[in-house]
């Protein structure tokens, strides 16, 4: 388990080492945002712009010029949930022709009574999956800040703001797309494809999560918004994270198969998530048009949970 808990934290630490390339070429704009004056609480704007970034990525996912990109998404979709079985079976039976098998073998480091709060990958599948943990990219995030902060690196600290606030906005979505598709994921199906239950009461799907949440994605989605938002505040080095990104996302989508995680069909919604809250959290601490401004003022986005329901309340005032 050592040597995979070392590449690891080299993959947690190679890419903020981009953060130290010199931000001296960059306007005061793009080296500055408000986090950095004394006058503003440091990190108010991963929250109080949760609405422009939220409304941002719905307009820009319902632009007209997306029809094209909403018909790849539903028919490759379409094209995997036909063949889930197929490639379930054969990913998995190419995992133990090679010597593994098809569990999640990660293992508990730290837990605190019976909550385990760091589990590491133990063997080659269990470290695929393990590439889109929420540790991986809550470290990547971290690097950036601290190599922001600690070096006075205005892009890095940004960027690292910006991959906060994209989770933290991507993961209100994906929850509540989840609940809403209800799908049992491969290692606990009862019917052929996973069954489908869609809005399962918050008891419920607490207790049985496998149950329910398999489409989208959140593992995928998370892993394409870091790699987004990262091109998008550094892309003279488009050259390697876009490679890298897909190696990344290539080797997690196989591992959650074949780790009986999660369905081919989970993933083209997730990757279109990623990508579409990952450009709009990029957008954090850019200046915004003034059409923009009143946008954000018109409307209110607001998770909603009680006994009955959850969902998403929007309320938009004209």
């Amino acid at each position: 388990m050592k040597n995979y808990a070392s590449v690891l934290l080299t993959l947690i630490l190679a890419l903020p080492v981009l953060s130290q390339t010199s931000s001296a070429a960059l306007s005061p704009e793009e080296q500055k945002i408000e986090t950095f004056d004394a006058e503003v609480i440091p990190f108010k704007k991963i929250f109080t712009e949760l609405p422009q970034t939220s409304w941002t990525g719905i307009k820009n996912s319902f632009a007209k010029d997306t029809i094209g990109d909403w018909a790849l998404v539903i028919g490759s979709t379409l094209v995997l949930l036909h063949n889930d079985e197929v490639i379930l079976r054969d990913i998995q039976r190419g995992g133990r022709d090679l010597g593994y098998t098809n569990d999640d073998n990660t293992k508990a480091i730290l837990s605190a009574g019976e909550i385990d709060l760091i589990r590491l990958p133990t063997d080659f599948p269990s470290f695929t999956y393990f590439l889109g943990d929420g540790f991986m990219h809550g470290g990547i995030a971290a690097g950036f800040l601290i190599n922001g902060y600690g070096g006075k690196n205005s892009r890095a600290a940004n960027t690292g703001l910006q991959l906060v606030h994209g989770m933290m906005v991507s993961t209100v979505f994906n929850q509540f797309l989840k609940r809403s598709f209800g799908r049992e994921s491969p290692y606990v199906k009862t019917e052929p494809f996973g069954r489908w239950s869609p809005y399962p009461s918050i008891k419920e799907y607490q207790a049985r999560t496998s149950k329910y949440d398999a489409m989208p994605s959140g593992h995928i989605m998370t892993t394409t918004l870091v790699f987004t938002i990262i091109n998008e505040n550094y892309p003279e080095y488009s050259h390697i994270t876009v490679p890298v990104a897909v190696t990344w996302g290539t080797l997690l989508m196989v591992g959650m198969v074949n780790n009986g995680v999660h369905w081919a069909s989970d993933y083209p919604l997730g990757i279109a998530m990623g990508f579409v809250f990952g450009r709009a959290s990029a957008k954090l601490g850019k200046k915004q048009t003034p059409a923009e401004k009143q946008a954000a003022k018109n409307w209110n986005l607001m998770p909603v949970a009680n006994s009955e329901m959850t969902g998403v309340n929007f309320v938009y005032r004209y």
